[in-house]
């Protein structure tokens, strides 16, 4: 398991994007309609747009997660890359995580991606080879957000 990126939920996406990449240096690595994944060195930030609705319409259906992620302002989750889902998010329970959100499928639509030779950043802009990363999110003990991601 390694901490792949901070997720944080902003107001204007497209301003987000300018000010973390004119401001702090951050290049663009991949856009959607509701999110973005920016790149400073191989740090990743990932930035998703507020939303007023309760559930994101990007996410698949069996989202299940706290809202927070994406109705709230700020640093929303930390995104950890997984090798095993099964095996992290049980390893996660057991030592005393509680799932909200459980593994599920999901296939990205991606607008823009970068192409990149640095596996951290290209294991970010598509699945590799599949379809679809496997994301799953769980509660720390005092409820902060972990999202899980088998890429």
């Amino acid at each position: 398991m390694i901490l792949e990126h901070v997720g944080l939920t902003v107001s204007d996406l497209d301003r987000s994007i300018r000010f973390y990449s004119d401001v702090l240096g951050f290049t663009l690595l991949r856009k959607t309609a509701t999110n973005a994944y920016l790149f400073l060195d191989d740090q990743l930030l990932e930035l998703t747009q507020r939303t007023a609705e309760p559930r994101p319409s990007s996410l698949a259906e069996a989202w299940q997660g706290d809202e927070r992620m994406y109705t709230e302002v700020g640093i929303s989750h930390l995104g950890f890359r997984v090798d095993d889902m099964d095996a992290a998010v049980e390893k996660l329970e057991r030592l005393g995580g509680r799932v909200t959100t459980p593994p599920y499928e999901f296939e990205p639509t991606i607008d823009y991606a970068l192409e990149t030779s640095e596996e951290k950043l290209r294991r970010a802009t598509r699945p590799m080879d599949r379809s679809s990363w496997k994301i799953a999110v769980v509660a720390d003990p005092d409820g902060i957000l972990l999202e899980l991601i088998e890429r």
